[in-house]
């Protein structure tokens, strides 16, 4: 975060310009008198979350959002002694401060300096409060994260394999070299310069030694087994993310049908899923979700966990970064020969996420998650040498066992985007009128069915008037007891949120995160607010022992109270409340007509642009 001026007023803002709030009077009045004399400073700005989140959730009125936070204030070493006179007469007094960039010599003027004694107000300051620091070690993060990717060689040096013959669909080149680079972990050879235990000889004695850690063993290591395909998504890493059943469509598009014919896939899923380890282990193919391995593992006995799969592919793989998640010890558990994590983001916000995903690959001595912290995550807290230590630790650990390629890398065709403005149909028309007309008159109402103390009211005619536009006259006529429905409003509010390149913002912290293929890393809260939070925010708000995410928004949980509203397990009924058996939808009619327009040649994410009304 950093203070920008914009007239005469000083402005805390996020990276994304998004304005936090003003500085108060007398740092603004000190910062103009600064700013007068013509010194350049640059200001970094450090929100203690946890902190600012309660003040949010206790906050009624304006003059109550009050929020303080750490300013460090950078400039040359002239211009330091005009702050400290223009702060000292405004009683504003620099302190030590808990974070100071790299390379930067730390001059407090205020700090009282004698003759002989050590000059501690000089020099490098020390860590002194976490919570105000966790802006700059995230972006400090993403920095580092960015350039051991683009320092990564394994997909420069990969000649690439051609698809089986029985593949209806030719793989493109940058497929062809993952199939490659699978080909490897799999069924090796490593080549030698990717290799993470390297032969040497100690006493005459053939050894093996581990470039990251150092271990030596005498023993020849097994390096096959797996690892990450971690492209950016849209490049083909998976087959489709969005829905169980479109992975038995993109089988039937892709493979020749006597491949087809004998091809044996089993969805288990739902009530009546197929439960016999006979039938399980007779299939080439079985595919399923995370939540129903969860509910699988946690009742009876799981059919799952007594057979041992030759491949275990896991799909948005960051789904598993939280060792001490019940999804993580699900999949844990089950045996492979083979196991792959497929995700475009194996490092988020913690360099645990990929350490998470390392220990499921059972990557020797990384199968625990204590050796990747001891050799990267505490070498990277510490900084310095030890932090470039770690930086190396990773980038040998990622080019081995993982494939990273950008859509810049493999010179992909811009996107384009088109806005098309759609004429609603009479039909269409008269139900927006009817539901705006309906909600405006709620929201006028002091009486209104929902909680005027909460901003569901606006939120909800948004929200409600979008999900029209899209459906169109197949959606039922809005009622506020079709309201609780909320599972489908959420996916709506979702997708209505989209920033740039598709990503939604917490509410808390503020990191951003893609909303396509996100699986379960936020939670929006649409029963009773538009909060947004993610996976890091949400587990600081639970309570010790605590297994499950709230189920009331935890920035505004003091301002209202509801009961839970626990959704129908009957989906199919759910979708038959919701929907007309008849209907028609201008704008999904024209996306359609797009899409069919150039289908063979054009590889199109339609859920982009599905929630821009």
């Amino acid at each position: 975060m950093r203070i920008v001026k914009h007239e005469t007023n000083f402005f805390v803002v996020f990276l994304d310009d998004k304005v936090l709030g003003e500085v108060n009077a007398q740092l603004e009045e000190a910062l103009t008198s600064i700013m007068a004399q013509q010194c350049e400073l640059d200001f970094e700005v450090f929100l203690p979350t946890r902190a600012t989140r309660e003040t949010i959730g206790r906050a009624t009125k304006e003059k109550d959002a009050i929020v303080r936070v750490q300013v460090n204030v950078y400039g040359s070493q002239t211009t330091a002694q005009i702050v400290g006179r223009e702060f000292t007469a405004r009683k504003l007094y620099l302190q030590c401060p808990g974070y100071v960039r790299e390379g930067v010599l730390y001059d407090n003027p205020h700090y009282l300096k004698f003759p002989g004694s050590h000059d501690e107000g000089l020099g490098e300051a020390q860590q002194v409060d976490e919570s105000g620091l966790e802006t700059a070690k995230t972006e400090t993060l993403k920095e580092t994260i960015s350039d051991v990717y683009s320092s990564l060689t394994r997909c420069q040096n990969l000649k690439g394999l051609d698809g089986d013959g029985r593949l209806k669909t030719p793989l493109l080149q940058h497929q062809k070299k993952a199939l490659d680079f699978m080909t490897q972990r799999e069924n090796g050879p490593v080549p030698e310069e990717y290799m993470l235990w390297k032969p040497f000889e100690k006493d005459g004695v053939p050894c093996y030694r581990h470039v990251v850690t150092h271990a030596i063993n005498t023993l020849e290591q097994v390096e096959t087994g797996g690892g990450i395909l971690a492209d950016e998504m849209g490049m083909g890493k998976s087959l489709s993310a969005v829905m169980i059943n479109e992975w038995f469509q993109e089988i039937e598009k892709h493979f020749n049908d006597p491949i087809k014919a004998s091809l044996v896939v089993i969805k288990y899923h739902g009530q009546n899923r197929e439960c016999s380890p006979a039938k399980l282990c007779n299939a080439d193919i079985v595919i399923t979700t995370y939540h129903t391995l969860a509910s699988d593992f946690s009742g009876s006995k799981s059919p799952l966990r007594d057979i041992e799969w030759y491949r275990l592919v896991l799909d948005e793989a960051h789904i598993i970064r939280r060792q001490s998640t019940i999804l993580y010890r699900t999949v844990a558990e089950l045996a492979a020969k083979s196991r792959w994590c497929l995700t475009g983001t194996p490092i988020q916000n913690r360099l645990d996420d990929i350490g998470s995903l390392l220990a499921f690959l059972r990557i020797n001595p990384f199968h625990s998650l204590s050796t990747f912290r001891k050799f990267i995550v505490i070498r990277y807290d510490e900084g310095g040498k030890s932090r470039q230590r770690a930086v190396e630790g990773l980038t040998r650990l990622l080019d081995s066992l993982c494939l990273r390629r950008t859509k810049d890398l493999l010179h992909l065709p811009d996107q384009e985007n088109r806005i098309r403005h759609i004429i609603l149909s009479p039909e269409e028309r008269v139900q927006y009128d009817q539901t705006q007309a309906m909600m405006f008159r709620a929201i006028r109402n002091q009486h209104a069915t929902f909680d005027q103390k909460s901003t569901l009211g606006m939120f909800q005619v948004q929200l409600q008037l979008r999900i029209l536009c899209n459906h169109g006259t197949w959606q039922q006529p809005f009622s506020w007891n079709r309201r609780k429905l909320h599972l489908l409003d959420e996916r709506e509010a979702m997708e209505a949120s989209l920033g740039k390149d598709g990503e939604v913002t917490c509410s808390s912290c503020r990191q951003t995160m893609p909303l396509v293929n996100t699986g379960s890393t936020f939670r929006r809260y649409t029963e009773h607010c538009r909060h947004v939070l993610c996976s890091e925010c949400l587990e600081q708000s639970m309570t010790s022992g605590q297994e499950n995410y709230p189920s009331n928004c935890p920035l505004c949980s003091t301002l209202w109270t509801a009961p839970v509203q626990t959704p129908s397990t009957d989906h199919t009924l759910q979708e038959d409340m919701y929907f007309r058996a008849e209907g028609r939808s201008s704008k999904m009619e024209a996306l359609m007509r797009d899409v069919m327009t150039d289908i063979s040649i054009t590889k199109r994410s339609v859920m982009r642009n599905h929630g821009r009304t």
